[in-house]
């Protein structure tokens, strides 16, 4: 063969397999734009071989629907074909895929309707201000979702709707009705007046005052009007007397310059969280938490108790210090696993000092000090 037709030949089979791998090359581009929706999704899951007109068919859902959450509602379908492919294109892919881990049971009602039901509930649908945010929470017992409302001068109220049935699980009705029923003066006997004394009255070596690194308010700030009156807005937006709050706590504390009353304390199993304003009496923050296995109440079981005193000198006895030497001591008596102890922190220099007391037997159960 001579070299003219050896260099002819072999450029017809470089042109051939040029040719070959061009069709090759596009062959592969259109598998990937079609062949996937074809087969479902890149998982291999079952194809889609309902007919767009179907309502059962996730691609009929709408035409924005993407490719994995088509197959998400498909993978979902697989588990409760009852449910539609409609209701569940709603859905958010988070709340598909809890809704996936957790089997299906049924169509939950949806970030919406949830912060609908808390609104409502909280008697704030009406004012624009108030702004919501809504997390589903469908993989946990009982299914829900929590819903956070914020106003831009009552603060942030939290709310646990059930997320198939849509009913309030936690949280304080009537915002905004009780808010303003609290903005007014109200006077109501202090259920512990041995452990809370109001600050006006309280003696200078043992005052509250604000801790090390936080701003006081500007010159001409308004009094604090007390004690008495936080406790009192609390308790009437809480909707509950002060003969009923157990394991009372208040501490007067500064929060972005302004002074506030932090006030904690229990209704039989539900235990409130509240901050409030000390010049106005408006309640900045209102939280509440249902605790089932609280067993028994303080009140039921006071009577075999150390009490405070004996708590408080347990606590300094342990840590080698004197009472004059400790700064404010918080005290609080609360349930742990199933017993009651007595909760202490106080401060002595730089060093905070963090204690858990049986309240039975005085024996320390926990002891922590840090900077």
């Amino acid at each position: 063969m001579t070299p003219e037709k050896h260099d002819k030949k072999l450029t017809r089979w470089l042109l051939m397999a040029t040719i070959v791998l061009l069709v090759l090359v596009l062959c592969l581009q259109l598998w990937q734009m079609f062949g996937r929706t074809a087969s479902g999704n890149a998982r291999n899951d079952p194809p889609l071989t309902q007919d767009a007109s179907n309502p059962n068919n996730p691609q009929a859902a709408g035409p924005t629907l993407s490719s994995g959450k088509a197959a998400m509602i498909e993978d979902v379908r697989a588990l409760n074909a009852d449910l539609s492919a409609d209701d569940l294109a709603k859905l958010s892919a988070q709340e598909l895929e809890q809704l996936w881990e957790t089997g299906a049971p049924g169509l939950p009602i949806g970030v919406s309707a949830a912060a609908q039901a808390a609104g409502e509930y909280a008697g704030t649908l009406a004012v624009d201000s108030v702004t919501s945010e809504t997390d589903p929470e469908l993989d946990e017992a009982p299914a829900h979702y929590e819903v956070e409302l914020h106003h831009p001068t009552l603060g942030d109220f939290e709310y646990k709707i059930d997320a198939y049935t849509g009913e309030v699980l936690e949280g304080l009705p009537d915002v905004m009705g009780s808010s303003q029923a609290a903005a007014a003066p109200q006077t109501v006997p202090d259920a512990s007046p041995k452990t809370q004394t109001p600050a006006a009255q309280a003696p200078a070596s043992t005052a509250q005052t604000p801790s090390s690194g936080t701003q006081s308010p500007a010159a001409g700030t308004p009094a604090a009007t007390g004690e008495e009156a936080a406790k009192s807005a609390a308790f009437t937006h809480a909707g509950v007397s002060a003969a009923d709050a157990e394991s009372l706590r208040c501490k007067l504390d500064w929060d972005d310059g302004r002074q506030v009353y932090d006030i904690e304390f229990w209704v039989g199993t539900t235990e409130y969280d509240y901050e409030i304003d000390a010049s106005t009496n408006a309640v900045l923050e209102a939280k509440q938490e249902q605790n089932s296995h609280r067993s028994g109440t303080a009140a039921q079981q006071s009577g075999g108790f150390i009490g405070e005193e004996a708590a408080k000198s347990a606590a300094l006895t342990h840590a080698g210090v004197s009472a004059d030497d400790a700064g404010y001591v918080k005290c609080e008596l609360d349930e742990n696993d199933g017993y009651w102890v007595y909760e202490l922190e106080f401060r002595v220099g730089s060093v905070e000092y963090d204690y858990e007391i049986d309240a039975s037997s005085g024996a320390v159960v926990k002891a922590e000090q840090g900077h």
